[in-house]
């Protein structure tokens, strides 16, 4: 099967009745923003790690081997998310939402799922998409 009929069976017309939609989809004027969003949604969890057990938390880490040239893996600027946040929280009620239901609850609860978050703000999967992408540019145009 070649790229062209692989698209072709993933347009929205094709894989369901209720349509696809991709959340992971940018637009490429949008990317700084969205990258800035992801670094307010770590901001937003705090220093704790979440892929460790509340038991161990308080525990010492194992030292670990650096490289010269290594980086953090997860860098996060805490001044940069906290003047997002500011922003975000001046946006209307449902992109406000939609925001924190894609950069800021953990996508391993029962809640991160697209049709409850469609549910819970009552619109459709497409229409959770636009309300994403319109409040990225709001951020944008108001200068975030």
């Amino acid at each position: 099967m070649n790229f062209a009929e692989t698209a072709a069976l993933s347009t929205p017309a094709r894989r369901s009745g209720r349509g696809y939609v991709d959340f992971n989809v940018v637009a490429e004027a949008q990317r700084p923003m969205d990258i800035r969003l992801v670094n307010w949604g770590r901001w937003c969890h705090g220093p704790m790690r979440r892929d460790i057990s509340p038991m161990f938390r308080g525990m010492p880490r194992e030292p670990q081997l650096r490289q010269p040239g290594d980086v953090a893996a997860e860098l996060m600027d805490p001044m940069d998310a906290a003047k997002v946040a500011k922003a975000v929280a001046q946006l209307p009620e449902k992109h406000r939402a939609a925001l924190n239901w894609c950069y800021v609850m953990d996508s391993r609860s029962k809640e991160a799922s697209p049709g409850r978050a469609c549910k819970k703000l009552g619109t459709s999967l497409q229409g959770l998409a636009d309300l994403l992408r319109d409040a990225r540019q709001m951020l944008i145009n108001r200068g975030a």
